[in-house]
């Protein structure tokens, strides 16, 4: 039999935030970050490590392919800087469509915003 082993680098399944209420919860927050093609919302909560939630919509990514690569873009940059936001709930929306080719911008915006929140 096989053994499936899991990516020593991947995000345990704690830190993502996977039901509706918990998005909810963070967007009725209202504590918002802005960048070109991202908003970042945060909301403290009682936990010692973050948590993360991801929406690309696709209104406003067409293509799976395009998504798919956004949402590893994003969960990299959070697992990387997730001491910077440590103890909170944060869900990253992607506000408008890009190229492929901005791919190190949409880290490098998603590692700014998680680092901003330590400032802010």
């Amino acid at each position: 039999m096989l053994s499936i082993q899991k990516h020593a680098c991947s995000l345990p399944r704690q830190h993502r935030l996977r039901k509706a209420a918990e998005f909810r919860a963070v967007l009725q927050h209202r504590v918002v970050l802005d960048g070109v093609f991202l908003r970042l919302y945060i909301k403290p909560v009682g936990l010692d490590h973050a948590r993360i939630g991801l929406i690309v919509a696709k209104r406003i990514e067409r293509g799976a392919v395009k998504r798919n690569r956004v949402k590893r873009l994003l969960r990299e940059a959070f697992r990387r800087h997730q001491y910077a936001v440590r103890g909170l709930d944060c869900v990253m929306q992607l506000r408008r469509p890009i190229a492929l080719s901005d791919s190190a911008r949409i880290y490098q915006e998603a590692a700014m915003l998680l680092l901003k929140v330590n400032q802010s």
